[in-house]
């Protein structure tokens, strides 16, 4: 269903559609079914989460050895900092999918109950405008995915193919997809090119779809709440406390039920954070040292060819960094937005009793609902700007050194 296309009411897995890419690699970690007997979502297989296992263990293990070849034994090391780092990077939030994907299966579940099924109250909570920028969203996703990825993969190949002198000559790291080492000396070996660049290939297609997978989820799951937050504050500011002078007993039980959605959105705001803040606290610090690792070789080449390979990736991890820091503070935004919302109501018209529960009320909803990660860093864009001012000064401290 495209955004401009409403025909029929919004179901919660057109929001989890994975990538085209994702589907013929067989890297969908989340493939979302319903269940025929209570219609809740589950997730199918956990093959794909096997499959990147396994290649996780086959690239870490191998370079892991490497480097400890080369710290202990003095071998000399072929590993690429920047794609190691943003390898590590991409496992762990892939490590996080796979440790809290009973948290995210249950709280997609929370979304689905939450959501209406009639198409009349979904316009009303303004559905169509979150899935028109979750369209919107998807679709540079796509073709950062199908362009770049490809692009990306595909230079250290033409690399080979055009400028390798010939077969009694070892490849070159710059003609290598990720480096690292592999057993038998078969990644500096000419012959087996084809293979060592198939192997990093899934590598890299598992890394890739472990980001994407955390983007989406991510992105989807803060969406949905800040659609309902936002609803939940149009609400506030309908309230009429005069009503409380002629119905008093009518008008509290609708204001209860205000108050429990509040506490139950508060309730789904905790465990979104509870599922992403390891994440959070690890992979954005990695994801520094990772954009570091890029600036310093792309300042370090003149190879035409070399710069394009790694100015997109460095793009992308810049804009990515942002866009998340950015959804914390759109969610911070809307769950004070709720506070808002009751300072505008003429709270005075009310009565006696509405004037004293409006300022217990007031009181919770200065708890503003954030992002962070257990109490050290606070997902906004001020987090952003410490990123980025830690990833400049380890790219100062790697030039002067």
């Amino acid at each position: 269903m495209k955004p401009t296309e409403i025909k029929k009411p919004y179901r919660m897995e057109e929001f989890l559609r994975p990538q085209m890419f994702q589907e013929v690699a067989q890297m969908v970690h989340f493939q979302w079914r319903r269940n025929p007997v209570d219609n809740s979502m589950v997730n199918a297989s956990m093959v794909p989460f096997c499959l990147s296992a396994l290649l996780n263990v086959l690239f870490f293990g191998c370079n892991g050895w490497d480097i400890i070849g080369h710290l202990c034994l003095g071998r000399p090391a072929n590993q690429n900092p920047p794609v190691l780092s943003i390898t590590i990077y991409f496992s762990i939030r892939g490590l996080m999918l796979f440790l809290k994907r009973k948290e995210i299966v249950e709280f997609v579940n929370d979304l689905d109950r939450e959501c209406p099924r009639d198409l009349v109250s979904q316009l009303d909570m303004q559905m169509d405008e979150t899935y028109r920028n979750f369209w919107q969203r998807y679709r540079f996703i796509r073709i950062y995915s199908h362009v770049g990825g490809p692009m990306f993969c595909v230079v250290p190949l033409a690399l080979f193919l055009l400028t390798h002198e010939g077969k009694d000559t070892p490849v070159a790291q710059h003609e290598q997809l990720l480096g690292g080492w592999l057993p038998f000396g078969v990644r500096k070996d000419p012959n087996f090119y084809l293979l060592v660049w198939f192997i990093d290939l899934m590598c890299t297609t598992c890394g890739v779809s472990f980001f994407i997978t955390f983007d989406n989820l991510f992105n989807v799951m803060q969406g949905h709440l800040v659609m309902h937050l936002g609803h939940l504050a149009r609400q506030f500011s309908s309230i009429d406390p005069r009503q409380s002078l002629t119905d008093e007993k009518r008008f509290f039980a609708d204001l209860r039920l205000l108050v429990q959605r509040q506490q139950l959105l508060n309730g789904l705001c905790r465990k979104y954070n509870d599922i992403f803040k390891v994440a959070f606290l690890v992979s954005n610090f990695v994801g520094a040292g990772s954009l570091c690792f890029y600036l310093f070789m792309l300042s370090e080449t003149s190879d035409v060819l070399i710069i394009a390979q790694y100015i997109l990736p460095t793009l992308v991890l810049v804009g990515f960094t942002f866009e998340i820091c950015l959804r914390g503070t759109q969610l911070e935004a809307a769950s004070e937005g709720l506070e808002s919302s009751l300072r505008s109501q003429e709270w005075y018209l009310g009565s006696r009793r509405y004037r004293k529960f409006y300022l217990l009320w007031t009181q919770y909803c200065q708890r503003t609902q954030k992002l962070g990660a257990f109490g050290l860093i606070q997902v906004n864009m001020v987090h952003f700007t410490e990123i980025m001012q830690l990833a400049y000064r380890l790219f100062t401290f790697l030039k002067s050194h």
